[in-house]
């Protein structure tokens, strides 16, 4: 497969990603995820008020997004992606930086990719929130 099949494949996984986000879609999300073993970092705080970062599987957050109530049309109407960068490497895996907005929120993420058993997952995510 050329570059070019591998980079169309990981714009409609990402694509996946967004609209599973966006349409509260479990399938869109589930195609979208490596569920068996992906993981995303997400920021917290330590009791003593320490920044760190907690490893949460794909598989424990998806089905929350999914559960949230529906975004209203306005909310998706205004809803946008926009892929910043790709970079695939050897044609097995990929990072890719994008940015979500949804609602008055934007989401910058960076996603680690893999092309597993023929289909490109997203296998690491961490993220920066920006807005309310």
């Amino acid at each position: 497969m050329d570059q070019s099949a591998d980079i169309d494949n990981i714009i409609s996984t990402i694509e996946n990603y967004f609209d599973g986000y966006i349409e509260r879609d479990i399938n869109k999300l589930n195609a979208a995820f490596d569920t068996e073993n992906g993981t995303m970092k997400t920021p917290s705080k330590s009791e003593a008020g320490k920044e760190t970062f907690l490893n949460k599987y794909f598989k424990e957050v998806i089905p929350g997004w999914a559960g949230q109530d529906k975004l209203s049309s306005e909310v998706v109407a205004s809803s946008h992606l926009k892929i910043l960068n790709i970079d695939v490497i050897d044609a097995i895996m990929a990072t890719a930086k994008i940015e979500m907005k949804v609602g008055d929120i934007i989401y910058i993420d960076l996603l680690s990719i893999q092309k597993m058993n023929d289909q490109w997952k997203i296998t690491n995510k961490m993220y920066l929130v920006k807005g309310n």
